[in-house]
């Protein structure tokens, strides 16, 4: 099972809302994120890194 949605025999899709990312000089910025997929027994499956810009002008 991963997190609350159990295995089915036919693809499915879960849509999250939607979530506003902080706004000002202070929130600007690179980020380092480690995300990782954990079961109930906290044994780790899968971790990656991946990183995250938050810039005043995206066309720049």
């Amino acid at each position: 099972m991963l997190g609350s949605y159990g295995p089915r025999a036919q693809e499915y899709e879960v849509v999250t809302p939607v979530e506003e990312a902080p706004r000002g000089r202070l929130a600007r910025g690179a980020y380092g994120v480690r995300s990782c997929l954990t079961d109930d027994d906290r044994n780790d499956h899968l971790s990656w890194e991946w990183g995250l810009h938050i810039g005043r002008d995206w066309g720049s």
